[in-house]
């Protein structure tokens, strides 16, 4: 994903070369914008879409005593520039960066506590040779930075860092991770020397000394006594605020609209303003999902452009995932580079659901919530959230990366719990969802890929949205309690409209939501167990515009990704991987069960579609980082 990169060194920065070649790593298409600024101690560059804030960077404050780059947006700040103003301060280019200077210099760095918006900003105060760099509550523009040989690197995606030498040594409490959880905990990344700044953070680095505090953090707080129904009444207000105020440039904006309610919530919340905002779905044409998108843009008076897929050219941009995201995602997610590449030609900025489990709490159930003490939470986490587990993980590793690693996943779990805040379970899963799950998947994930061919918004990343999300109690948020009120109150005419996940109505009582989830599910088991029984003869088509897990059964083209990757040769990750296992792994994907191995994995066949998409992505990234 564009955006930031920086160089700073205490002795004097000669650094040139190193700048340009990050700046270059950063620059994905010929149609990027570069902004860059040398100084005596520090150099900078910003890389963008020419979108948010074209206008060139740095900009500085009258006396030229600072400079900021910033790379995002801003929401909602007239009425504080207006202070501003009246105290003096004068506005030349009238755009967030600018702002954000004059709001520094008034309140120092605590200004960046009141900003609601998607950031990166830098800040360098020349006279002190200070470098401040501030990032959003939420970590909505991911940033890594390093220190190597006396200076501080700091970048928007790992790869710019690795253009310096000396840091490209794997972590393997990170790979440990990425193999258990499908995620790499708290602010880790795949290299040792590499960290993630976490979200809400200010990094402060001053004569060769580095602090990094946050300045915010969630706050789940289950001590509310607000009613159930209230609670729902106030996030329908919140949530239309939140949708209005990212609609007041004058962008081409689009919505991400799926079978799902994510997106369909924030139709409902443009209300009159949907016929101005195009309706963007991608898949076959002929699918339920599509279907009910279409259904959803055509009640909300929303143009509508639908763009079919199909499985034989997503395999050709496995690569490109896996390098942009640096491997924070998996190519199970190939398909998001042509769609978002299709949605540049009709918008500029792009509403997405990512955020919704905040209130809907994916991650949360019963037993999460009444667990007797850490440790049991710590169990019960580590068994919904395992990718490979441990009998598996024993088998895939080779023996000497298999005694070093043995108890890293758990011991590293126990680490991101107990940093985890919460007053009860409940929400304490709640905490460590959203920053080693979502936060992952989201913004490093599925927003970096969308991020490098358009601009991603989510109002469920709202500031007065998310203060309102973490008052209510996880017994209200389990199960999509409180969703379903939230939703039917937002928009009782979309809320007849099929739900693609259940085959319900979001109108239905919630016991048939839960009921139709067995249903839907049990249809996806069905149609995989009659592909293995006639051979690949029979193919029932699902719900899912882009059912990538029944394309990785039935396609050549994936097969011929996996022959080059993980069953090559010389394949990187043989190194880690007992390729005996990879191979079986292979062979019986799409095979049937016996009885016994049906009633524990609850389905008929073998489907090692999501294992096998992290081999592959980690045998990529290998090859990726290394020269």
């Amino acid at each position: 994903m564009p955006g930031i990169c920086c160089i700073a060194q205490r002795e004097g920065f000669d650094e040139h070369q190193l700048l340009a070649s990050m700046a270059n790593s950063i620059k994905h298409e010929e149609w990027y914008l570069t902004d860059r600024y040398s100084g005596p101690f520090f150099g900078i560059a910003r890389v963008h879409l020419g979108i948010f804030n074209p206008e060139p960077q740095p900009i500085f404050n009258e006396d030229k005593s600072l400079l900021i780059f910033m790379d995002g947006k801003i929401f909602d700040y007239e009425g504080r520039k207006k202070d501003l103003e009246r105290r003096g301060h004068r506005f030349a280019i009238d755009n967030d960066p600018e702002f954000c200077l004059h709001f520094y210099e008034e309140l120092g760095k605590d200004f960046v506590k009141q900003l609601n918006g998607i950031f990166t900003i830098v800040i360098y105060d020349i006279e002190q040779q200070k470098l401040l760099i501030l990032g959003d509550r939420y970590g909505l523009r991911p940033l890594y930075y390093a220190i190597d040989n006396n200076r501080l690197l700091v970048a928007s995606e790992a790869k710019t860092i690795l253009q310096a030498n000396g840091v490209r040594e794997l972590d393997d409490e990170a790979i440990a991770d990425f193999f258990s959880f499908g995620k790499i905990l708290q602010d880790k990344t795949f290299f040792n020397n590499i960290k993630v700044l976490p979200p809400a953070s200010i990094l402060e680095y001053k004569d060769g000394k580095l602090t990094v505090v946050q300045y915010w953090d969630f706050d789940f707080n289950a001590a509310s006594d607000i009613p159930e129904e209230e609670f729902a009444e106030l996030a329908v207000e919140t949530f239309k605020a939140a949708v209005k105020r990212r609609l007041v440039d004058n962008y081409r904006y689009g919505v991400s609209l799926s079978g799902g309610l994510d997106s369909r919530a924030i139709v409902a919340a443009l209300g009159e303003a949907a016929p101005q905002v195009m309706g963007l779905t991608l898949g076959m044409k002929d699918s339920y999902e599509v279907e009910i998108a279409r259904r959803v843009a055509q009640k909300a008076g929303m143009k509508h452009v639908v763009t079919e897929v199909g499985p034989d050219g997503f395999p050709s941009y496995a690569r490109d995932v896996v390098y942009l995201t640096d491997g924070m995602d998996t190519v199970g997610v190939t398909w998001l580079l042509p769609t978002h590449e299709e949605f540049r030609k009709y918008v500029d900025v792009l509403f997405q659901g990512l955020g919704a489990p905040l209130l809907r709490t994916n991650f949360l159930d019963v037993q999460l919530i009444n667990a007797r003490d850490e440790e049991e939470l710590v169990q019960l986490l580590y068994h919904r959230r395992i990718i490979f587990p441990e009998d598996m993980r024993f088998s895939l590793f080779n023996k000497g990366y298999q005694v070093m690693a043995r108890d890293m996943p758990m011991n590293s779990l126990r680490k991101a719990v107990r940093a985890s805040k919460g007053d009860q379970p409940g929400n304490k899963a709640s905490y460590f969802a959203v920053q080693n799950h979502m936060r992952r998947y989201s913004w490093m994930g599925s927003g970096i890929i969308a991020g490098t061919k358009l601009e991603p918004i989510s109002p469920y990343y709202d500031n007065d949205f998310v203060d309102l999300v973490q008052k209510v109690p996880p017994q209200f948020r389990v199960h999509d309690h409180i969703y379903h009120k939230f939703f039917n109150r937002l928009s009782p005419e979309l809320a007849r409209i099929t739900y693609c996940s259940t085959d319900v109505r979001p109108d239905a009582p919630l016991a048939l939501w839960r009921i139709g989830i067995y249903y839907t599910e049990g249809k996806e088991r069905l149609k995989k167990l009659l592909w293995s029984i006639t051979g690949g003869k029979i193919v029932i088509r699902g719900n899912h515009a882009v059912p990538i897990q029944e394309w990785q059964l039935l396609n050549e083209k994936w097969r011929a990704l996996i022959n080059d990757t993980i069953l090559a040769k010389d394949a990187l990750s043989s190194r880690y991987f007992n390729m005996d296992y990879v191979k079986w792994l292979v062979e019986n994907h799409g095979s049937m069960l016996s009885p016994g191995q049906m009633i524990r994995a609850k389905g008929f066949t073998c489907d090692y579609s999501l294992k096998l998409n992290y081999l592959i992505t980690f045998e990529l990234l290998l090859r990726l980082s290394t020269k």
